[in-house]
């Protein structure tokens, strides 16, 4: 018992509020639908691709769904819907899924997996009756990494897949899985998730892991992390040891960025007062060499969306009462040319072998442009 608490206690947080079932899946509600009817109508597909962006939860939701295809309580699921959650997470199946020792369920990587005899192995595993569930669930993460060889090979028991199989193809580039394939499975795409249903996510998790936590800082950490549950979840982690409590500023010392008010201003002396000297000071004081210069150039990108968010009457969180004020002296015509500098500079910026000084002379050559600042 005593090994038991501690193997739990070193998992990080990510792995720890990994979904056990589809109620606990977050975000994901029309796919999380889609396959519970089909395992209520028992009609189940040989062949699923899951695709999306990373980190939304594609390869949490195949293990929740192979748990369920070989869950005890299936069949009680079937009869009363309501009463029974899959999977159960109690039953042998449940429990060995659970452990990762289920001898029905292969998850293979297919970025260290491409060639292939890989696939070969495969088919011919596939053919093997279940040891205990109803189904061998065969995982390929990655699935866009196989080559083509591997992928025609592959055609062969797609075309006609053993009864006693299920395979689930995850994927963060469904354009890379030629057409073939792609024609012979049920797809199913993982948006990003909604920022409304992350946050109350990352603030439960808060509550029971007993973290202190802004909420402009669970903010922060959304907009940074794009809709991607694992990433936050990861960066509240690196976070959560830094001070005792995780404020907006913490999380912007833990990402490389600077003072949220020392960036605002800078951003003031670019639209507003458009003085050279006085650039120079606010640089001077953010010190950008003591910062990744992608992630300013990043940050200053978030605020020129927020400036038009505000510009047009939209929520936005993370700035601050006088940036919204500033915005309001500023023309719309003027957020468009700025975007437009920044779009055409970017790709120079990102190959440039000196991004702090190409960064600093860029911002000083934008408060002399005419047209910018007409």
């Amino acid at each position: 018992m005593g090994s038991t608490i501690d193997i739990k206690q070193q998992l990080n947080l990510a792995r720890k509020w990994r979904s056990k079932n589809f109620d606990q899946i977050i975000g994901q509600n029309l796919t999380v639908r889609a396959l519970k009817n089909s395992l209520f109508l028992n009609h189940l597909f040989p062949v699923y691709l899951f695709s999306g962006q990373r980190g939304c939860g594609k390869t949490t939701t195949a293990r929740v769904f192979t748990a369920a295809i070989n869950c005890q309580n299936l069949d009680s699921f079937r009869k009363e819907p309501r009463n029974f959650k899959l999977p159960c997470l109690e039953c042998q199946s449940c429990l060995l899924m659970a452990s990762g020792k289920h001898p029905d369920f292969i998850e293979i990587d297919a970025a260290s997996h491409t060639g292939v005899d890989n696939v070969r192995n495969i088919i011919e595993a596939a053919a093997l009756l279940p040891v205990i569930g109803r189904k061998r669930v065969y995982l390929i993460d990655e699935a866009h990494m196989l080559s083509k060889a591997a992928f025609n090979a592959f055609l062969k028991i797609l075309e006609e897949p053993p009864k006693s199989a299920l395979f689930i193809l995850a994927t963060t580039d469904p354009g890379k899985i030629i057409e073939t394939v792609r024609s012979r499975c049920f797809q199913l795409f993982f948006g990003a998730i909604d920022s409304i249903a992350l946050k109350q996510h990352l603030r439960q998790i808060c509550l029971t892991e007993q973290i202190i936590c802004d909420d402009s800082a669970l903010d922060l950490i959304i907009k940074e992390t794009d809709g991607c549950a694992r990433d936050a979840i990861n960066m509240l982690e690196r976070v959560r040891f830094t001070d005792q409590e995780i404020s907006e500023n913490t999380v912007l010392l833990a990402l490389g960025y600077p003072d949220v008010a020392q960036l605002e201003k800078l951003f003031e002396i670019l639209l507003v007062q458009r003085e050279i000297g006085l650039l120079l000071v606010q640089l001077d004081l953010i010190n950008l060499t003591r910062y990744a210069p992608d992630f300013i150039w990043k940050r200053l990108l978030h605020l020129i969306r927020d400036a038009w968010r505000i510009k047009f009457n939209l929520p936005v969180t993370g700035v601050s009462e006088n940036f919204k004020s500033v915005i309001t002296q500023v023309e719309a015509d003027q957020l468009i040319t700025l975007l437009e500098y920044f779009c055409a500079q970017e790709q120079l910026f990102m190959k440039s072998a000196y991004p702090h000084l190409f960064l600093e002379l860029f911002l000083v050559s934008l408060v002399k442009k005419k047209d910018y600042n007409d």
